[in-house]
């Protein structure tokens, strides 16, 4: 939801285009194809070629688009843009526009109602926030939750190598079985290239409780595995086969409340955006 949420804030100026069609309309405003063209092109630009164009992405796109359009029409219908602050925020963006003579560049006009919109949006949000701010005693319940879900786990480091094929991920379980090391043997099968350059071992480690949940077959395929051993079978999935390795595993830590409150403080502040945008798209009419 998180990284919903920052693509919805963080729109950019959209170009216009003649031949424009209606993808979408929210509560009769309408949101066409100029604006997910702008934002395909953006996205392509900026991943230098990595994202491409995919009706998956147009979608994704779309509902980014359309929750930009409840946050705004919700905020304007509680008058955020005529408060005080939403309009001295304004004007000092518009004084540092003139200072650098951004206002007289082309294409001003729209890039300037474009930040109008996202800074109504963040308004929004920080309206939603501000009126049902956390609590200590929701933060301290949160963190007690945490510390009972991770209680008496573990966590692990994991090594992995990553093959296109079957074969040199059971070429790289033999040599391991030779006893080779793990990272000799991963810097010579994985095709993943931070892995090569770290031996197939990063710093991290992640629970299996958080594996558990997040990716059920790997849990399996590790949660009895100790501290040196390997996985026998190839993982498979996505068109590549894995070998994974325990280079570590350890008691959960869990941080202090003091360390943790910030971001407890934020996922309940988020759960709180995450609902209010909900119920916009409850009450809509979107076709």
């Amino acid at each position: 939801m998180k990284k919903q949420l920052l693509a919805a804030l963080l729109i950019t100026a959209f170009s216009g285009a003649a031949l424009a069609q209606t993808v979408a309309t929210v509560n009769g405003t309408k949101i066409d194809s100029t604006e997910v063209d702008a934002q395909v092109q953006m996205l392509s630009r900026e991943s230098q070629g990595q994202v491409q164009d995919s009706p998956e992405l147009r979608q994704s796109i779309t509902k980014r688009l359309i929750t930009r359009t409840l946050m705004i029409q919700e905020a304007k219908r509680l008058k955020i843009d005529q408060s005080p602050q939403y309009k001295a925020a304004l004007d000092e963006a518009m004084a540092e526009a003139k200072k650098l003579g951004d206002d007289k560049k082309p294409g001003f006009k729209q890039d300037w109602a474009t930040f109008q919109d996202n800074l109504l949006t963040r308004a929004f949000l920080a309206a939603v926030v501000g009126s049902h701010p956390v609590t200590p005693e929701e933060t301290q319940a949160v963190y007690n939750d945490v510390s009972q879900h991770y209680k008496g786990s573990q966590e692990v480091q994991l090594g992995e190598i990553v093959t296109r094929s079957n074969e040199d991920a059971q070429k790289a379980i033999d040599a391991l079985k030779a006893r080779k090391s793990f990272k000799s043997v991963a810097s010579q099968y994985t095709i993943d290239p931070a892995g090569k350059a770290a031996g197939g071992i990063p710093k991290s480690y992640v629970a299996l409780k958080d594996l558990e949940q997040s990716a059920p077959p790997l849990y399996a395929a590790v949660k009895d595995l100790k501290k040196g051993q390997y996985t026998t079978t190839p993982l498979q999935g996505n068109g590549i086969f894995a070998v994974f390795y325990i280079n570590d595993k350890r008691a959960v830590k869990v941080p202090s409340f003091k360390e943790l409150e910030p971001q407890l403080v934020q996922r309940l502040q988020e759960a709180r955006v995450e609902a209010a945008i909900g119920s916009l798209y409850q009450k809509a009419t979107i076709k």
